[in-house]
């Protein structure tokens, strides 16, 4: 009974002198709680598609391509044979082919190159930029109440312009303002790609393009380290918007706090 209670007493000791701070270990051998990304991925883009995507997409595409051709060819030769039954079967399956939802899969910011430079003023790119600011701007983009169709319409227009004129001063314009509807939409893949679009076809791009992909990858896809690279760059290379910058100075330092620090101050595990 002396023994166990020796060793009680010592034990009780041992706790008092370490503090009775059972985090303490993890503290002092934290982590970091974000670590940011290599500038060099920062560069070369984040969430583009891989080397495969493109050839699965075309698959798809001559595959939906040659099928509608066989349900053509299908309903031309029950014509012929005077099969109007089994004519009707072919054209019903064709309409409700026309009628399906087909989704492109890849964009125009997506399948562009990376190291395009914004530097032809082209008379046709910007108009189809000017055309699609102003259903943007009738659209009410940034405000509570938005003409979703308009802002989809005036996606069309921007997209064009990178597309059909790939070296027009118009295009790092029109990657900023598409990012700004997809993110409106919620398809934030999309933005942050238009986004970073934005920045590497224009490095001076005149508006805030690095600080809203940051965000969008901060707060909505969870892809702290990226977004923390990110907004060292909006304090370096976007200081115009002053606002932002003290925002972004706030987040690096939130994010590149230790992470035993956070949980111990949360009382539980930081995700």
């Amino acid at each position: 009974m002396f023994r166990m209670s020796f060793i009680t007493l010592a034990a009780a000791i041992i706790i008092l002198a370490t503090g009775c701070r059972p985090d303490t270990t993890r503290r002092d051998h934290a982590h970091l709680l974000v670590d940011p990304v290599d500038m060099a991925q920062v560069e070369a883009g984040f969430l583009l598609p891989g080397a495969g995507e493109a050839d699965y997409v075309e698959q798809a595409a001559a595959s939906r391509a040659a099928y509608r051709q066989a349900l053509a060819s299908l309903a031309a030769y029950y014509r012929s044979v005077g099969n109007y039954t089994k004519l009707q079967w072919a054209q019903t399956e064709l309409r409700t082919f026309d009628q399906m939802v087909q989704y492109t899969y890849l964009s125009p910011a997506e399948t562009a190159p990376t190291n395009l430079q914004a530097r032809d003023v082209i008379d046709d790119a910007d108009a189809l930029y000017e055309q699609g600011r102003r259903l943007y701007r009738e659209a009410g983009g940034g405000l509570l109440i938005v003409d979703e169709g308009k802002l989809r319409e005036a996606l069309h227009y921007f997209n064009r312009v990178i597309a059909e004129y790939p070296t027009s001063t118009q295009i790092d314009d029109a990657a900023y303002w598409s990012g700004r509807v997809y993110e409106y939409l919620k398809n934030y893949e999309l933005a942050v790609i238009y986004y970073q679009r934005a920045y590497q076809w224009n490095d001076n791009t005149p508006y805030p393009a690095r600080y809203r992909a940051a965000t969008v990858m901060d707060h909505r896809l969870k892809m702290r380290a990226e977004a923390l690279a990110l907004y060292h760059l909006v304090v370096e290379r976007e200081s115009r918007y002053a606002d932002n910058v003290e925002i972004a100075n706030q987040r690096i330092a939130e994010l590149s706090r230790p992470r035993a620090e956070l949980e111990y101050e949360a009382g539980g595990v930081i995700q």
